[in-house]
């Protein structure tokens, strides 16, 4: 049977409205996984700010950052919520279109994605950020002194919430695609643009790659950060070459 008798043509307009379709239902999950978050935003924002043990207090500088805060976390929430329909949304609008073979690798890479972005962010938030924040936080002893005209001044870290949270959600997103580096692999194997030999090959140069990418993606300028980020990313990789030999 041949491609176009398995898979008939899709009129443009037909694709675009099915577009519209399932683009409504993604943002309309979004929307009311929000008005769900917006039950527990308060109490995720402060368990953020005890995770910084290091920080006596946090300010609020504009008169709108508290309110913006709020949402911003809850919008956070309300992805993660509607995150199962969203990738049925994908699912469901890119399905017609592949061939049986490939709808096999579908239900592979998909929830292999997600469960992968999952415990990107439980990484990042039980174990990254909580050390790297005290880690920036605690560099300078929190009562560094600086000699200015004969006298001292303490240095009390007290962090601005929204760049506080907005901060641990760049970090978090940035972590959460980094665990997606095994199926990037593997997917690059399947397409055989890399073999398990190349990869191994030009391992110093993936490092290499890797470090620059976690310099330039990481929120922050300091090393440890950016250790963090690279540490899981090699291992990540090494993992997708295990995972590329049965491509």
């Amino acid at each position: 049977m041949s491609v176009t008798a398995q898979l008939p043509a899709m009129p443009l307009m037909e694709h675009l409205r099915e577009l519209r379709k399932r683009l409504m239902w993604a943002v309309g999950s979004v929307f009311l996984g929000m008005l769900v978050g917006l039950g527990f935003s308060k109490a995720v924002i402060n368990g953020l700010i005890g995770m910084c043990t290091a920080c006596p207090e946090m300010v609020v500088s504009q008169p709108l950052e508290g309110f913006t805060t709020y949402f911003r976390v809850a919008l956070m929430l309300g992805i993660c919520i509607a995150t199962p329909m969203l990738v049925y949304q994908l699912v469901a609008f890119v399905m017609p279109a592949l061939m049986p073979s490939e709808r096999k690798w579908l239900y592979i890479f998909l929830p292999g994605a997600f469960v992968l972005f999952v415990f990107g962010l439980l990484f990042g938030y039980y174990i990254v950020f909580p050390r790297t924040i005290n880690f920036l936080i605690k560099f300078l002893d929190g009562s560094a002194t600086a000699q200015i005209t004969g006298g001292d001044i303490r240095i009390v870290p007290r962090p601005q919430l929204s760049l506080y949270i907005a901060f641990f959600t760049n970090l978090l997103m940035i972590i959460g695609l980094t665990f997606e580096t095994p199926l990037i692999v593997l997917l690059l194997a399947k397409l055989r643009l890399v073999t398990t030999k190349t990869l191994g090959k030009y391992r110093r140069h993936a490092v290499l790659v890797m470090a620059l990418a976690a310099a330039v993606l990481t929120p922050t300028p300091d090393p440890f950060t950016m250790l963090m980020v690279l540490v899981p990313m090699y291992l990540l990789y090494e993992l997708g070459i295990v995972l590329a030999r049965f491509a």
